[in-house]
């Protein structure tokens, strides 16, 4: 019998014991760096959407009222805003994104003196800037919905200012630099607020109603009313979307109302639409290169009619053949003097 030595058996199983070790401790520091940190040593934040999500919107709309997270009612520094206070029989038309412009858009807003905010995307801008001055001429206002559309809480806060900052830069040849934000997909946290607030935004506003696919809805389900901030999208047959959105207001005896003027507390300019708006033939669209990146709608919502409303089922204006209000509308340009809303 040998001594002094350690037997075949035991000799290998040591080996494979210590290789054992070793595996395990280089899976757990593996495991740890991917799931826990990031080169900096920082908590690691959610994965950037995939590359398919900076495809371009086509058709799709961004935005929807299956977003909304009513209880978050601010984001760090910035106040953000669903709906203003039942001060005035008025609602507020908001347009998103850009890709589309419209110009019986256009005409519908001087013939009725419609004071529209839209919330663009810089890529979109960039495309017919023609356009956007007209826009302004017919009395809109243009605000910031980023450069490129991406999923705000998910970057870092340097790329969530740039995203928000960089439009502003831009946007400014229209008029007075932005100060509203509608963040992409309704996506936004106290750092996205923090972010906007460095770049000069004001406000974070939301939406509490919607026209979708020529249906109107709201959140309540209890249709429209006054305050109600309402959502569409520049998309091809927009300028008929718009026109069954008149005749519901119409309906409820509303006006429309300048947004900005509403959120800074300034005299309300208050547009009436005193009858029934006809509706027109289907007219073409401008339409925006396909490689235009935009982002499409938010995964995990439904493209699905709802059904809560019943205030837009009446998608037939009314019978009558003469425009409401075709000349000055009623009242239109006499401001009234509201408390400050958004203060």
């Amino acid at each position: 019998m040998m001594y002094g030595k350690a037997s075949p058996r035991r000799s290998d199983f040591g080996k494979i014991f210590v290789f054992f070790i070793l595996v395990l401790v280089i899976s757990t520091t593996v495991f740890v760096k991917n799931y826990f940190f990031n080169g900096s040593n920082s908590l690691k934040k959610p994965n950037k959407p995939p590359s398919s999500a900076n495809a371009t919107l086509n058709n799709n709309r961004s935005e929807s009222l299956d977003q909304l997270n009513p209880t978050r009612t601010s984001a760090g520094p910035i106040k953000v805003v669903y709906e203003l206070p039942e001060k005035q029989p008025v609602v507020y038309i908001t347009i998103d994104d850009g890709w589309y412009p419209n110009e019986e858009v256009i005409k519908l807003m001087q013939q009725y003196h419609l004071p529209i905010t839209t919330f663009l995307i810089e890529q979109a801008a960039q495309k017919h800037p023609d356009f956007w001055h007209e826009f302004v001429k017919s009395g809109g206002h243009i605000e910031d919905h980023t450069f490129s559309h991406p999923y705000l809480t998910h970057l870092s806060p340097t790329d969530q200012k740039n995203q928000i900052s960089q439009p502003i830069d831009y946007l400014r040849q229209f008029g007075s630099p932005p100060n509203e934000l509608r963040p992409p997909y309704g996506d936004f946290n106290s750092e996205v607020g923090q972010a906007a607030h460095d770049s000069g935004i004001k406000y974070i506003v939301m939406w509490d109603a919607e026209m979708e696919y020529s249906r109107f809805t709201t959140r309540s389900g209890l249709g429209l009313k006054a305050g109600d901030i309402i959502l569409l999208h520049w998309v091809p047959g927009l300028d008929q979307e718009l026109i069954k959105l008149l005749n519901i207001i119409q309906k409820q005896n509303l006006g429309i109302a300048d947004l900005t003027q509403a959120l800074t507390g300034e005299p309300l300019t208050i547009s009436w639409i005193k009858a029934s708006i006809p509706a027109p033939k289907p007219t073409p669209t401008m339409s925006t290169s396909t490689t235009t990146s935009g982002n499409p709608k938010t995964p995990g919502t439904s493209n699905t009619h709802r059904t809560s409303n019943t205030s837009g089922t009446s998608n037939t204006p009314g019978a009558s053949n003469t425009p409401g209000a075709s000349n000055t509308p009623g009242a239109s340009n006499t401001p009234e003097s509201p408390d400050t809303w958004g203060a």
